[in-house]
């Protein structure tokens, strides 16, 4: 292609051809037609925005971030190429400045709904939901009343709804999910936005009318059938991969400061102190399942082995990474990643505060004295039911599971560990204010290990 101007048209049209290269994943093809657009008119920030996503498609974060402030050098007033910086930022972890940014674009374009709109997915990523709750606030007084009902605008209705919940203000967000139910009874999200009020405000009967409707929508789901068993009081024997995996990637950004600080959580600490008391050489492999954001390494620090980190969170792994502890990390649910892990492997498996969500641990403990090298140790915790209730207990207040003591220690005395040792903790976390208790078991694997239990 010339250097030379292109026509208006010819330009947007050769922007729009970009963007289908990229789509097609033709990102050589695409960066050379970029280029010579760029060429024919430098001022222009819009090719600068399809270079985001040209790198964002060539995994060059930094290469997105360059593209993104060139095009905010170039339109420092244009509140798109604001917006995109942002998001640029957001999806680095850079969310103070991000945030920056959300606020700048929104004041140039207060009025305009997709700018403010885009603004809360900003805010969303940083975890900023008072803000976000404000904006989309903000968003829905611009749209006439007589178009609220247009999907654009439901869309906005649902996310102040869920903005609502995320902060604990249900009394507020069911009426807003129940309006949109009226309008688009065949919504899952809005459905499952019921039925988590519901049962936040204890109405028993409201939570199985839409556990109920969900279900009717896609009767083979595992999260619309987990649901529904929870909605009736009975005991799922564990907790669907897409449940967990969307509880902490909404909290992955700030999940540290608000497990560690807010809810006085030490766990990663005190095991982090059991392990090295167990290899004051520092010389172990460990397979770290639930990883989270990576609290046990930052506490353990580096060893002289290898960490494998396993969580079902994509944002969660984000945050592990950025450790720089982790040898690998795994996508994956602990039963799944147990079960594939080849025998006699590794000197010691933690899984802090994990089993909570796991529930039937039938699987996970014989598979993990499976994997354990001879002598070696898994270490764990579990939140404590009582003896004077079942061995797999819901909390229905929280969605985790809790787990009789002794069950727990017959289960590892039958896959074949000794040396069972459990410490009682008065506080794992807190919990609506209050200590939560639960304990902590280190079970050894024998040197010489003898035959699982038939």
């Amino acid at each position: 292609m010339s250097s030379r101007p292109l026509s208006p048209e010819a330009f947007v049209n050769e922007l729009v051809r970009i963007d289908r290269l990229i789509a097609e994943g033709q990102l050589q093809a695409a960066a050379e037609a970029l280029n010579a657009v760029q060429r024919s008119d430098p001022g222009d920030p819009r090719p600068l925005l399809v270079g985001m996503r040209l790198a964002r498609a060539a995994n060059n974060p930094a290469g997105e971030l360059q593209a993104a402030r060139r095009a905010v050098a170039l339109s420092p007033q244009w509140p798109v190429s604001v917006t995109e910086l942002g998001f640029a930022l957001s999806r680095q972890g850079q969310h103070a400045e991000a945030m920056e940014q959300a606020r700048k674009a929104v004041s140039l374009a207060p009025q305009e709904v997709e700018v403010v709109s885009r603004a809360v997915g900003i805010a969303n990523d940083a975890a900023e939901h008072e803000q976000a709750l404000e904006w989309v606030r903000a968003a829905l007084a611009l749209v006439p009343p007589d178009r609220l009902g247009l999907p654009g605008a439901q869309i906005l209705r649902y996310e102040q709804a869920h903005q609502l919940t995320r902060l604990e203000q249900h009394e507020q967000a069911l009426p807003l999910f129940t309006a949109l139910l009226e309008e688009i009874p065949d919504s899952p999200a809005a459905r499952q936005g019921a039925l988590e009020c519901a049962r936040a405000l204890g109405d028993a009967e409201l939570e199985r009318r839409h556990a109920d409707a969900l279900l009717a929508l896609a009767p083979d789901h595992p999260h619309y059938q987990y649901q529904h068993a929870v909605a009736y009081d009975e005991t799922p024997q564990t907790q669907p991969d897409s449940v967990v995996a969307e509880l902490f990637d909404q909290h992955a950004k700030d999940f540290d400061m608000l497990l560690v600080r807010g809810l006085k959580y030490r766990l990663p600490e005190l095991v982090a102190q059991r392990l090295l008391e167990l290899h004051p050489d520092r010389r172990f492999n460990l397979l770290d399942l639930g990883c989270g954001t990576g609290l046990l390494a930052v506490f353990l620090g580096p060893i002289e082995g290898h960490i494998i980190g396993v969580d079902l969170s994509e944002k969660m792994l984000e945050q592990a990474a950025r450790t720089r502890l982790y040898s690998r990390l795994h996508q994956v649910n602990i039963l799944d990643a147990l079960r594939e892990t080849p025998a006699d492997l590794y000197e010691v498996i933690a899984c802090n505060d994990v089993l909570v969500y796991v529930g039937e641990l039938t699987q996970v403990i014989p598979n993990a004295w499976r994997v354990l090298k001879p002598g070696g140790h898994f270490i764990f915790s579990c939140e404590s039911a009582g003896e004077d209730e079942a061995d797999l207990v819901l909390r229905g207040s929280s969605g985790r599971y809790a787990h009789k003591r002794s069950h727990v220690e017959r289960l590892c005395r039958e896959a074949g560990f000794e040396d069972i040792e459990v410490e009682q903790l008065e506080q794992l976390r807190l919990e609506g204010g209050q200590p939560l208790p639960g304990y902590l078991v280190v079970a050894r694997k024998p040197a010489q290990p003898t035959p699982l239990a038939a």
